[in-house]
């Protein structure tokens, strides 16, 4: 590994999993600062590694950094070129800037972080995996395209030199991200005052090196990586746009080429998918992964590849299958029946249409937490459970669920619930699919957190 000699430029206190600390090394021949959200005492996620996009810096991915932080140890760089991180003559190759991660990873003691990387980012995560194999535990790619041809790298360099060197207005901004960049409203009000500072004139202009910003993009396009990624060796999720820059056929290619590679395409969602349209899919994927990887440990025997039910593309979350549990004694095991058991419960219960049985599933101070398509739904303790069911079984008389894909591991059991009404004729009802994953206590719901999907119900 190349310097690693870490230097205090860290803020001394560590509050909460939300604020994080700012800290700086020297590795590889230049300066990288970087964000550290320190995480829980007792972490129950891998430490995570996250790397932003091409025209961004590591504040943009700190809606990310802060949901990850509850779990576990999140570091987020500003790359090479960008930030407060340094801005050498050369360097700006994906190979290079993989480099500076692994000095990055090895100068502040993380033990074989999961990196995830956004757009350009994934670029450079997936270049890490393969020349650093024994400093990557697992894989996270955000919408990133291995294979960019001539005529794409043209259109792509053409709207990073065209880029306006200020605004008028932030209105004006926002209609460039939106418009332009093809971002979502959401993650454009999240960057923008990250990316643009106020001008003499009473306008913006970018915080960014406009020609650094170039050089990156011009020193990794046009591209055909699968060489490189056919040197991946850790399990790897793939996060797919639906209508980003990954069409079904690179994807299922990126499935052939890794073994275990699971894709999970994030309906509505553009190249954008951990900040805006379908984030909360975004979420509960990621969590799920991290999840199981933790379950498969170093021995990886838990198998992370997804299993294919023949359920067209959009249909469903293509999240893992179900498999078998490894624990390492008799008292695990058991505990990891118990979870599974809960979810099994909890199906009955909503089957036989009984509001009090599933509110008597969780512990006095048990919680739920609930996510659909357009953000929060319900959050709190048993009323808010209770509230919840009700909403279900008003507004679909005739309600069946299932669970499928159960995982559990300890007091811990993630799955997916298929909700649908019996009564209403399938191509004129709706459907829910739930990723969920729930926490125990002596066998009680202590938390129920769910992202919940709309689809066709004759998709289900």
């Amino acid at each position: 590994m190349t310097e690693t000699q870490a230097r205090s430029g860290a803020r001394a206190s560590r509050i909460t999993p939300s604020s994080p600390t700012e800290g700086e090394v020297r590795v590889n021949g230049i300066r990288l600062r970087y964000l550290d959200w320190s995480g829980p005492a007792n972490p129950t996620f891998p430490p995570t590694v996250l790397l932003h996009g091409l025209l961004q810096t590591k504040e943009g991915m700190a809606n990310l950094a802060s949901h990850l932080a509850r779990r576990g140890r999140v570091v987020v760089p500003d790359l090479r070129g960008r930030g407060s991180s340094d801005q050498p003559e050369s360097g700006y190759d994906p190979a290079t800037m993989a480099d500076d991660v692994a000095g990055l990873i090895d100068a502040v003691g993380l033990d074989r972080p999961v990196v995830l990387g956004r757009l350009h980012g994934g670029l450079i995560a997936y270049h890490l995996a393969a020349r650093w194999p024994d400093s990557v535990r697992g894989l996270i790619l955000g919408d990133t395209a291995p294979e960019v041809d001539q005529e794409r790298a043209k259109r792509a360099l053409a709207v990073v030199r065209g880029l306006p060197p200020r605004f008028s207005s932030m209105d004006e901004a926002l209609g460039f991200y939106q418009g332009t960049l093809r971002l979502s409203e959401a993650r454009a009000r999240h960057d923008m005052p990250h990316d643009l500072t106020p001008d003499e004139a009473g306008g913006y202009r970018w915080c960014h090196n406009l020609a650094l910003v170039e050089r990156i993009e011009v020193a990794s396009m046009p591209r055909a990586d699968w060489d490189v990624i056919a040197q991946v060796r850790c399990p790897t999720l793939l996060l797919r746009g639906q209508r980003g820059e990954v069409p079904r056929e690179m994807a299922d290619r990126f499935c052939q080429t890794i073994h275990g590679c699971q894709v999970q395409t994030v309906l509505g969602a553009r190249h954008d998918v951990f900040l805006g349209p379908g984030c909360e899919q975004t979420f509960g994927a990621v969590d799920l992964f991290l999840m199981r990887l933790c379950e498969a440990g170093d021995s990886q025997q838990v198998n992370l590849a997804v299993v294919d039910e023949g359920v067209e593309e959009g249909s469903q979350l293509p999240l893992p299958g179900a498999e078998s549990i490894t624990a390492l004694d008799h008292e695990a095991v058991s505990r990891a029946h118990s979870a599974a058991e809960a979810v099994e419960r909890i199906v009955r219960a909503v089957n036989s249409r009984d509001e009090e049985a599933v509110v008597a599933l969780f512990a006095p101070d048990g919680r739920i937490v609930q996510f659909g398509e357009g953000g929060l739904v319900h959050q709190g303790g048993l009323e808010a459970v209770r509230s919840a069911f009700a909403r279900v079984f008003e507004g679909q008389p005739g309600v069946a669920m299932e669970a499928r894909n159960v995982v559990a591991e300890g007091d811990r059991a993630a799955c997916v619930f298929a909700v649908w009404d019996t009564t209403t004729p399938a191509a004129d009802g709706s459907a829910i699919i739930a990723p969920a994953f729930l926490t125990l206590r002596d066998g009680r719901l202590l938390e129920f957190v769910s992202y919940n999907l709309h689809v066709p119900a004759e998709q289900v």
